[in-house]
């Protein structure tokens, strides 16, 4: 008869020992939750927000590579709209990284146009980037076929057109 109660103490004192890490989750959420989302990020935007226009949307750039006569650009995706760049000129004696962001498409620009603006970290200082990929079939100057024509404008530095391709996945 004594076992009866000591099995009862035992299976309530074994389920209140479950429910207590539901509400340690509970406790670590709304303490993260406490750091304020207004912390500004890398580049000086606040981290995890973005405009409404920018909802749900995703760049249609997740990766590209492009060149042209004496010249290379590569560029990643690191978010929603971001994007890390890297940029050779000069026949790769000169090398920049960069960030650049997608927009949207620009209202007056045909479908095919991509636009991606930023900056890019050079030897002088951060300057302002462009980057137009469009999608129409490109011809490098060893006969290779490409898909998309681009075009880099930096401030201060010869405008660089060539071909590219996007990352297909």
């Amino acid at each position: 008869m004594r076992l009866m109660p000591f099995a009862a103490i035992l299976t309530i004192a074994f389920a209140a020992g479950c429910a207590a890490p539901e509400q340690a989750k509970d406790t670590v959420a709304a303490d993260a939750s406490a750091t304020p989302a207004s912390d500004p990020g890398p580049a000086g935007r606040p981290m995890g927000k973005i405009g409404a226009d920018q909802v749900g949307k995703v760049s249609p750039v997740p990766a590209f590579k492009g060149f042209g006569e004496h010249w290379g650009i590569e560029i990643q995706a690191t978010g929603e709209m971001s994007h890390k760049v890297e940029l050779t000129w000069g026949s790769g004696s000169e090398k920049a990284s960069g960030t650049v962001d997608y927009k949207g498409q620009p209202a007056d620009a045909p479908g095919s146009l991509i636009v991606l603006s930023g900056e890019l970290a050079t030897k002088q200082g951060a300057k302002p980037m462009v980057v137009e990929i469009s999608r129409k079939d490109c011809t490098d100057d060893g006969d290779g076929a490409h898909q998309h024509s681009v075009q880099v404008t930096v401030d201060g530095l010869p405008q660089m057109r060539g071909c590219g391709d996007l990352a297909m996945y």
